[in-house]
């Protein structure tokens, strides 16, 4: 049986045959990480050094620092919350219901028996993957087993995380002014002139790209575009892929070797820095400086997936490795001094210190954005960048050996259904207007999966050809993009119709002249010289009395949009207890 006729969707993880040099092509990999780099040094010297007199450098210090402690502290209250579930006291909850720790343990013991249950399923899946393949076992086998092991780990940190926001939020109140202005701040429009904002575009760019490369790779893999005349459209939307998403698509062994070690590398001297400094500064506080933590945000948003990624596609990879698969000599992953194993578990154990190292340390950067600064809250950022990593396990590790991508489809417009609800109802990022379009690009993104799926499922790919398919995408691309700004410049811009005549209320504390002051009834928690325009808006703002409020309504009626499935079933629980 030749090997493409077994291998389906799993043509994404065979050896380049095209000739070209892998050498080549690593090199200049990893020339755009070194010019990345030196870009992210060029931008936090502009926005950090340059033309920025001496006081106003040291207060923007003060500011950072101030930002990076509450960072770690963040960080730490999250380990504990992830790594840390009270079984004793959950076992003997109801023995002792009195304490205020018992009522504790009652209020949030789904969180827990969740948590345990993926647990488990995660011990499960590791003990047959062992066994499976120290067996040389069945790959469909492998597959599954690795699939269910990735999304257990997942759902677990996902949970314990939804654990940790929750005690924040009791621990806090409703009415503490930091947490209210962290997740309540609101904005119309950003602003041009800083420097951040260019980068948060570039980053939401980019992020575009990485989604969509997943339902474009398959279209080009199940329909086999590549070949048959149609090198060019096949060359086109790998480029795309590698460029625009900063996801190289370089298969070959030499290839798989130097990424997977070097993000391995990369994931563990970031754990060890990590602990090597908290553990410094618990002993002797600040003799580590623990500015530059700023300038690995934007790098970590940046590289979350594709990160993340790398150790799932090469652990997909591996499950494909086994003698009993004809096409095994012709995957990427497949030479004579690559052991399957060893490449396996290392794929596995970097993939675990990888995603909760990350997650945990986007999730914990909290901080009140400047004036219409494009920023994101915390739980958003977490939400968003897991529905991702889940649209790449899915195209991943679902289907693999199949000519049909039914499951796939079905699963991957779930995800993005998801995202798209989740960015229209809790408006992620501070800034409006970033929202509306980010919904846009997910939309784009939900019309190519819908279109990806189609084709496929009716073989009208091959029988229409690229260049009308890919007419087709575009074409539904600017319908959506047309519908949206028809929508934005007809409701959108035109709020006054739906306010009240009053206008906007003043936040307590700032300053008439429409500056941000040093001192606000904020607790002094950011400073920013940034001024006000003329056309914004503070859609929350702060009244008199402490409480928020939205323009117009002095009186709001509060509304519970973080209260989700476990919430309810908690209510529902102590409502019957």
């Amino acid at each position: 049986m030749a090997a493409n006729e077994t291998v389906g969707f799993a043509t994404y993880q065979q050896q380049d045959t095209s000739g070209r040099p892998a050498i080549a092509s690593i090199i200049l990999f990893f020339s755009a990480v070194v010019i990345i780099i030196i870009s992210f040094i060029f931008y936090f010297w502009i926005t950090r050094w340059h033309k920025i007199p001496a006081q106003q450098r040291r207060e923007e210090e003060l500011e950072d620092q101030k930002e990076i402690d509450q960072l770690v502290e963040n960080l730490k209250d999250q380990v504990k919350t992830v790594f840390r579930i009270p079984i004793v006291r959950l076992l003997f909850v109801k023995k002792h219901p009195a304490s205020h720790e018992h009522r504790k343990v009652l209020a949030y013991k789904l969180y827990h028996l969740f948590s345990l249950t993926c647990l488990l399923v995660t011990l499960v899946s590791l003990v047959v993957l062992i066994g499976t393949a120290s067996s040389s076992g069945s790959s469909s086998l492998l597959q599954t087993f690795l699939f269910v092991f990735v999304l257990s780990v997942n759902l677990y940190l996902i949970t314990r995380q939804r654990c940790y926001y929750k005690e924040r939020k009791e621990l806090f109140g409703n009415s503490d002014a930091h947490m209210n202005a962290v997740y309540k701040t609101r904005f119309t429009d950003w602003n041009t002139k800083l420097w951040t904002n260019w980068v948060q575009i570039a980053i939401l760019i980019i992020e575009f790209f990485q989604l969509l490369a997943f339902p474009l790779r398959d279209l080009i893999t199940v329909n086999l575009f590549s070949g048959n005349g149609n090198d060019n459209f096949f060359n086109l939307v790998t480029i795309v892929m590698n460029a625009g998403g900063f996801m190289p698509d370089m298969r070959t062994p030499v290839w798989y070797t130097y990424s997977v070690w070097t993000v391995f590398a990369t994931a563990m001297l970031s754990l060890l820095i990590a602990v090597t400094v908290h553990c410094i500064n618990m002993w002797q506080p600040y003799k580590i400086p623990t500015r530059w933590v700023h300038w690995c945000i934007p790098v970590t948003t940046l590289l979350y997936i594709p990160v993340l990624t790398t150790f799932v596609s090469s652990a997909a990879c591996q499950t494909l490795n086994v003698p009993t698969n004809d096409f095994a000599s012709t995957l990427r992953c497949h030479a004579p001094d690559i052991s399957q194993q060893i490449y396996l578990w290392t794929s596995l154990v970097g993939y675990i210190v990888a995603y909760f190292l990350l997650t945990i340390f986007l999730t914990s950067y909290e901080r009140i954005p400047e004036h219409d600064e494009i920023a994101f809250k915390s739980i958003s950022v977490a939400f968003i960048k897991n529905m991702g990593l889940f649209l790449a396990i899915v195209y991943l590790l679902v289907e693999t050996t199949s000519d049909r991508n039914r499951m796939r489809a079905i699963l991957s417009i779930m995800i993005l259904l998801t995202m798209i609800c989740y960015n229209i109802k809790t408006r992620p990022c501070y800034v409006d207007k970033i929202n509306y379009f980010r919904t846009t690009s997910f939309s784009c993104i939900l019309w190519t999966s819908v279109l990806v799926a189609v084709l496929s499922d009716t073989n009208a790919a091959e029988t229409l050809g690229p260049l009308t398919v890919l007419c087709i995408i575009v074409g539904g691309w600017g319908l959506i993009v047309v519908l949206f700004l028809l929508i934005y410049f007809t409701y959108y811009k035109q709020p006054s119709e739906y306010c009240d005549d009053e206008g906007p209320v003043t936040p307590a504390g700032f300053d008439p002249k429409g500056k941000w002051p040093v001192e606000t009834d904020l607790g002094n928690m950011r400073r920013s010289t940034d001024p006000w325009t003329n056309n914004a808006r503070l859609e929350t703002v702060v009244e008199e009395n402490g409480t928020w409020s939205n323009p117009g309504s002095r009186n709001p009626t509060p509304q519970n949009h973080d209260e989700g499935v476990f919430d309810w079933a908690t209510r529902w629980w102590s409502a019957k207890r």
